[in-house]
């Protein structure tokens, strides 16, 4: 597909940013590559770590907003998100606590990056996903507090604690929604540009239990976004921007610089090759 058959898809376009961890700030690189060839979104789906990048385009549409949203991710550090305390630890094996890590310190930097902002008032539509405790079901947040959203929709089960929001408990909407292109249709979109994080790369595994935890989730949300792309709903023109297999894990957070570079340096390669 060439730059202008992007920027001719039919409108609404949305861009829909699936989750996975560090791995987000792959979209990064790639928003910059779009922005760079002029190609916008008429509303922004994000999902898990997909949902701060989504959220803070919405509010800094262009290359400006970009080189904000760059620092955030080039800002981060494994203590802003994974902070492990013993004795936590223990109150969630013996079932005392929700989550194995307290969230606290991925909210004040995830405060830092978004401020007050409520999702109504974005430049650009927005829509955060996550996923409803209680039923099980994708939920799209079009309104409210973005921050508590964002943090609902990136509460990875058992790593972090669910929010309580407006009445019902949110985890990461990865978990059933990864590529949530049936939302997408319901906001109203015409077309869905889904800007994919790097799946992972073959390789020998590591047997300890927390590793193939996390091994076998990626997987599931892998196989949800593979199957959403294969078969979208109709009616949606649906298009995605590949991103190569890669070693990177979800919470490698010190390899978030690289990956913004990566995403930026595939992005651009495959818009010059359909050009």
């Amino acid at each position: 597909m060439s730059v202008a058959s992007l920027r001719a898809l039919p409108r609404p376009v949305a861009f829909v940013l699936p989750g996975g961890g560090v791995l987000g700030a792959y979209q990064v690189g790639v928003l910059r590559a779009l922005a760079e060839q002029g190609v916008a979104a008429d509303l922004l789906v994000g999902v898990s770590a997909g949902s701060l990048n989504a959220a803070f385009a919405a509010w800094s549409p262009g290359l400006d907003g970009l080189d904000a949203l760059e620092r955030a991710w080039r800002s981060v550090r494994r203590r802003d998100l994974l902070r492990v305390h013993p004795g936590r630890l223990a109150l969630a094996v013996t079932g005392r606590r929700a989550s194995f890590l307290d969230s606290r310190h991925g909210v004040a930097w995830i405060r830092r990056t978004l401020g007050e902002w409520r999702i109504e008032d974005a430049p650009i539509r927005l829509a955060v996903v996550a996923t409803d405790v209680t039923t099980g079901r994708a939920v799209a947040l079009t309104d409210g507090e973005v921050v508590s959203a964002v943090v609902g929709s990136a509460a990875f089960p058992g790593v972090y604690p669910p929010v309580w929001r407006e009445g019902r408990w949110l985890m990461d909407g990865g978990v059933v929604a990864d590529v949530p292109l049936d939302l997408t249709v319901a906001l109203g979109a015409a077309s869905a540009v889904v800007i994919s994080v790097p799946a992972l790369a073959e390789g020998p595994p590591r047997m300890r239990a927390i590793d193939l935890l996390f091994r076998a989730s990626t997987f599931g949300v892998e196989a949800h976004g593979r199957t959403m792309l294969a078969r979208p709903p109709a009616g949606l023109v649906t298009l995605e921007i590949p991103a190569p297999p890669s070693p990177i894990t979800t919470f490698a957070v010190n390899d978030a610089v690289r990956l913004i570079d990566e995403g930026h340096t595939t992005a651009t390669a495959w818009l010059d090759g359909a050009a």
